[in-house]
């Protein structure tokens, strides 16, 4: 897998929109921000901030097929912006997107119970 990976120049988090995938934090898209790939991602509110913020991929709209297919594309025939992407997100994860971070947090919340 991390062979596969390493040579991916995106990676695809494209779930449809049900209701337990619009605020979901899918392992997927932090895995390929770790692995310094860029993503594409479905346009959900909350993971579009993620992306954006971190300035890791695209969003689309993930009925859409030609969207996902131009975002593809655009990767493919831009890798500087892919590789970009990947850089930025994997800055993201070691900053921000990390379990340390999110083990203070839980701690934190046990305390105050």
């Amino acid at each position: 897998v991390a062979a596969l990976m390493a040579a991916s120049r995106a990676g695809l988090v494209t779930l449809l929109p049900a209701a337990n995938h619009l605020d979901a934090l899918p392992v997927k898209l932090f895995e390929y921000m770790a692995a310094g790939i860029a993503v594409i991602a479905s346009d959900f509110p909350l993971w579009r901030r993620i992306v954006d913020d971190a300035g890791c991929g695209l969003c689309v709209d993930p009925r859409d097929p030609a969207a996902i297919a131009a975002a593809i594309d655009r990767l493919a025939a831009e890798p500087e912006l892919a590789r970009r992407m990947g850089q930025n997100g994997r800055a993201a994860v070691l900053a921000r997107y990390h379990w340390r971070g999110e083990a203070e947090q839980l701690l934190r919340y046990y305390e105050n119970l």
